[in-house]
């Protein structure tokens, strides 16, 4: 049975209010290239997690601050061409 297609969004469920990127992390460790964005709720404070997969890399631009963009790419693509 298919499923449909899984879609993030970064709209805290309490405030509903836009999620602000708060940190990401690498797997540099594994094969399975687990990479996660951390997401926190600029209200409520509250946070939630999901794998950098679920959202598609041509819209992390919008998310994620300019000056912190770059890293995350090469850190990305350092990892993706690891594996």
């Amino acid at each position: 049975m298919n499923q449909p297609a899984f879609t993030f969004t970064r709209v805290c469920k309490k405030c509903n209010i836009e999620l602000e990127l708060d940190d990401f992390a690498i797997d540099t460790h594994t094969r399975q290239s687990k990479h996660v964005f951390y997401f926190k709720c600029p209200q409520c404070e509250g946070y939630t997690a999901t794998a950098m997969a679920n959202i598609p890399q041509n819209t992390w631009k919008d998310f994620i601050p300019a000056r912190k963009l770059t890293e995350v790419e090469t850190k990305y693509e350092a990892a993706q061409k690891a594996h």
